[in-house]
């Protein structure tokens, strides 16, 4: 049944309990904190406090100040990361404005400024990039975060730069890179999900050591990293207190090779392994309704995951110019089998299999840094990439193969003709043939379908330094979701694939500094246009859906963060983001008969706000106490808004030792134990959902050797 649009009413009282801590915690501290001396060199802790850090990062794929790059985003340390407690992507979405993850079991959909895609999307709107190696398929946005030296997220289409399935931004992970200096490190956590089932612990451990085999020429690091727990749910219909096991590797290893002072050349190698419990859902009403975190499944539950990614960097520097080759392959594997309705009625199980195998070669030349008025960089790319998908339930199975090939050419240019005043000029010239063919088992053939794009995109920006601490820019720039293939629900060639999404975002942004580094503010605000907009139509026939670009959206908000050191032992931070993400134009038919007219709709899995604050406290002699308040705002899971989640905050504390060598935290997160849904949606006589994370407690040690 159709149900009355509710009016578009931003969750207020989200913000009012965020803005009330603030005045009831961090006033009092700051005044009890105003008036103490610096902190001695004794204590690195205190000393990373007393001066902010203005990072050094890559996002325009050259170093540069963060506060020097006319883009709104954030950049965390591997202090700022261990700091927070952050392990995964996941994790670290709760730590940025406007930025959210889509957590529905194994789909890690990140999605920033509200801009989301349909629910069998391969392709995703937030390109993911670890060491320069891309992720680019929705189960892989998840990734572990461990020998992390920095990540950085960039909020806005980022396809001058890195191409198609950045429309709304991009993600950069870079890993710690060995050097002369050697460095070790081991890690041990053990923990307790407060839920009432057999064994609820989970354990964490891992090894990193990087530096010299040949000093000043030949280096070498690896890390490691395992997590393991039979989970929080339980399966009462056969006594599986595994349902939502984890049990995760994670490997890396870097040779780095440096002949001579001009030339620089890394090989680096990655792995994960992952045999996890895929008993998440659960009916919350209707004749399968079943308590928090116990699920009522009569089949299947496995959920397992192969990654194996290379990356090979040559880097080569002259007095003038650098050149750059970078050759990576990413081979993934991910294989799930679900009970067929989630419940303990028997229609069959649901079977899954996804690969992707890619290559790419990036060839790049740019001027050096502060070499004059000019700074250039042009390139060139290209991939090819093998995907197969075996998709199974209802009696129905899809097999779909397809490849996709691209090569583009891009530039990027900034020109300074006053010390103040810069202007940045990109383009990229993008390209991509798709071919693919699918079987279906309620088919007398296959068929196949090819698909084509060739797309320029433009960016543009003005930024002009008011002080030497104050700088404020306007940009405008195009990203692209490529097309794909319908691989769940086609029934013939015109059903089987889909073409681009385009946006276009305008924005104004300011970026503050002090001249003591106490002090670092960043806020923006963006229109963002979506058209050729990707979405599901029903069709006639068994659980058929067609894929088209029959929607036109939109996305407007602002996004603000902090840094604040008030005293040597006290720092605030956070930030907040607003965005009201709709769809503008799109009327669909209806299965039952009749249209259904869209517009107006808020776009799925499309939070109205989020927001995070943290209070860090150094006390005594390198101990440490830090709390964090994490909000989300509502959204809807589906396009017609019938399925709301209401909005949540979550409460992290953490107290802990950090010597020279030693570290030791004690930590808990969601400490109110909150309730929360991650995913809701009707399904078969009932509502089904996803619960959140329960409250966690845990203790992480750590010893550094050198």
């Amino acid at each position: 049944m159709k149900i009355k649009e509710k009016k578009n009413v931003l969750r207020w009282n989200g913000i009012a309990r965020f803005l009330a801590f603030a005045l009831v915690f961090i006033l009092p501290m700051y005044s009890l904190s105003a008036d103490e001396n610096q902190a001695s060199d004794k204590n690195p802790s205190s000393n990373h406090l007393l001066q902010l850090e203005d990072l050094v990062v890559t996002a325009q794929k050259r170093p540069e100040q963060v506060h020097d790059v006319p883009v709104s985003m954030d950049v965390f340390s591997e202090f700022e990361l261990e700091d927070a407690g952050i392990t995964d992507m996941k994790s670290l979405t709760y730590f940025s404005p406007n930025l959210y993850s889509k957590q529905n079991t194994n789909q890690n959909m990140l999605i920033i400024r509200g801009i989301s895609s349909h629910n069998v999307v391969l392709n995703t709107p937030v390109g993911l990039f670890v060491d320069e190696i891309n992720y680019p398929m929705t189960f892989m946005q998840n990734p572990e975060l461990f020998n992390v030296e920095r990540v950085e997220i960039l909020r806005g289409p980022q396809g001058t730069l890195y191409g198609k399935n950045t429309e709304a931004g991009a993600v950069i992970i870079v890993t710690r890179q060995p050097d002369n200096e050697p460095l070790g490190k081991v890690i041990a956590e053990i923990g307790r999900y407060d839920v009432s089932k057999e064994d609820p612990m989970f354990y964490r451990y891992g090894a990193s050591y990087s530096g010299p085999l040949i000093q000043d020429r030949f280096y070498f690091g690896f890390a490691y990293q395992g997590r393991h727990s039979k989970g929080y749910t339980e399966n009462i219909y056969n006594d599986d207190i595994e349902a939502g096991k984890i049990s995760r590797q994670s490997g890396q290893a870097t040779l780095r090779w440096t002949p001579g002072e001009a030339m620089d050349i890394s090989l680096i190698m990655n792995n994960f392994e992952s045999d996890d419990g895929y008993g998440y859902i659960r009916y919350i009403d209707g004749s399968s309704e079943t308590d928090r975190y116990v699920i009522n499944w009569d089949g299947a539950n496995s959920w397992k995951d192969t990654n194996s990614g290379q990356a090979l960097k040559i880097e080569y520097e002259s007095d003038n110019y650098r050149i750059l080759s970078l050759t990576t392959r990413n081979a993934f594997v991910t294989e799930f089998d679900n009970d067929g309705e989630f419940g303990p009625l028997d229609y069959g199980d649901q079977v899954w299999r996804f690969s992707n195998t890619a290559v790419s070669q990036e060839l790049r030349l740019q001027s050096l840094e502060e070499q004059s008025s000019l700074d250039w960089l042009i390139g060139l790319y290209g991939f090819q990439d093998q995907n197969e998908i075996d998709a199974g339930f209802f009696g129905q199975e899809r097999f779909t193969e397809y490849e996709n090939r691209g090569t583009a050419i891009f530039g990027q240019m900034t020109y300074s003709p006053t010390s103040r005043l810069h202007l940045t000029g990109g383009l990229r010239y993008d390209q991509q043939t798709s071919e693919g063919e699918q079987e279906y088992n309620l088919g007398t053939n296959s068929y196949s379908e090819t698909i084509e794009h060739s797309e320029w995109l433009p960016k543009g920006v003005v930024s002009f330094d008011f002080k030497k601490d104050l700088m404020g820019y306007v940009s405008v720039a195009k990203g692209i979701l490529a097309g794909g293939f319908n691989y769940a629900f086609a029934v013939d060639s015109d059903t089987l694939t889909f073409d681009a999404e385009k946006t276009m975002n305008y924005e104004i942004g300011m970026k503050l500094g002090s001249s003591n580094q106490r002090l670092m503010l960043s806020v923006a605000v963006f229109k963002i246009d979506i058209t050729n907009k990707q979405v599901q139509e029903w069709l006639t026939g068994p659980a058929a859906r067609s894929i088209t670009n029959a929607a036109e959206a939109s996305s407007t908000g602002t996004e603000l963060d902090f840094q604040f050191a008030a005293t040597s032992h006290l720092k605030f931070s956070g930030g907040i983001g607003w965005s009201d993400a709709r769809i503008e134009k799109w009327v669909s038919d209806e299965m039952s008969g009749g249209q259904y007219d869209y517009s107006g709709k808020k776009l799925p899995h499309s939070p109205e706000y989020t927001y995070n604050l943290a209070t860090s406290f150094d006390f005594a002699e390198n101990f440490n106490a830090r709390i964090d308040i994490n909000g989300v705002g509502s959204f809807y899971s589906d396009e017609k808004n019938e399925h709301k989640i209401d909005a949540y905050e979550l409460v992290n504390l953490s107290v802990g030792y950090k010597g020279e060598s030693l570290g030791v935290k004690l930590w808990a997160d969601n400490i109110f134990d909150k309730e929360y849904y991650t995913s809701l949606s009707y399904y078969i006589g009932g509502r089904t959902a996803q619960d959140g994370e329960p409250r966690t407690i845990g203790i992480t040690g750590s010893y550094i050797f050198q």
